[in-house]
């Protein structure tokens, strides 16, 4: 049986791959939780997973997955372009995992929001994103 977390680390590979985001979002791809001092840089979280199981084993791996640009506000990035490219990344684009085959990516739903730093309210970051829903099936 293949790990599951290969999905998530195929996530992060994808975008962590594209030239294109790395100049959006300079800071780099983190998974769950981005290095401190971080600016502009992507955030991947798996938010929910369910299986399906068949013929006794697992078949299916439906996993949602919180993908976004996090810019701080006043470095002038824009968050919104960097949600574009991160969804032509990822929109029903194959991800290659060993032991899974692919059977679909795509948004479910944007992500589009600020947050103000509760020690210092000049602090503010931009999400913007979505939750993929990512399926892949072990081999």
């Amino acid at each position: 049986m293949s790990a599951s977390s290969a999905i998530d680390l195929a996530v992060v590979d994808v975008l962590r791959a594209d030239a294109t985001l790395a100049a959006m979002l300079p800071d780099g791809v983190y998974l769950n939780l981005a290095d401190p001092g971080s600016q502009r840089y992507a955030l991947v979280t798996l938010s929910s997973e369910d299986d399906g199981a068949a013929f006794g084993r697992r078949n299916l791996e439906d996993g949602v997955y919180i993908v976004q640009a996090v810019i701080l506000k006043s470095t002038g990035g824009n968050a919104g372009a960097a949600a574009d490219r991160i969804d032509v990344l990822l929109e029903n684009v194959p991800l290659v995992v060993a032991g899974y085959l692919w059977r679909a990516t795509y948004r479910e739903h944007r992500i589009n929001y600020e947050e103000r730093d509760d020690r210092d309210p000049l602090i503010v970051f931009k999400h913007h994103g979505g939750e993929y829903r990512v399926q892949m099936t072990p081999v």
